[in-house]
């Protein structure tokens, strides 16, 4: 099975010195503003939130937790879409 894309989607960053290939548009964004060490971060305090939730009271609270950054985030990022080198929303 050949498994290269038809059209992959590259991040140029550093002034043009560095190329990289993205998976989808979402790993883009993060490349192409640096975000990854952000996203680890999140990814582990989202984990330990997850680790204690011992009740269904508590992963509501969480979910709408999570719910609320999910809708900062898409704002952010559609406010952000203009001044991209790629969109992520179509026009």
């Amino acid at each position: 099975m050949n498994t290269k894309t038809k059209n992959p989607l590259f991040v140029v960053t550093n002034k043009g010195q560095d190329v990289e290939e993205a998976t989808n548009l979402f790993d883009a964004l993060v490349k192409k503003l640096g975000l990854a060490p952000v996203i680890s971060i999140l990814e582990g305090i989202l984990q330990d939130l997850l680790n204690n939730v011992t009740s269904y009271s508590g992963f509501m609270v969480l979910k709408s937790f999570i719910d609320e950054l999910v809708l900062n985030l898409e704002k952010l990022i559609k406010k952000l879409d203009p001044i991209l080198a790629f969109s992520l929303y179509k026009r």
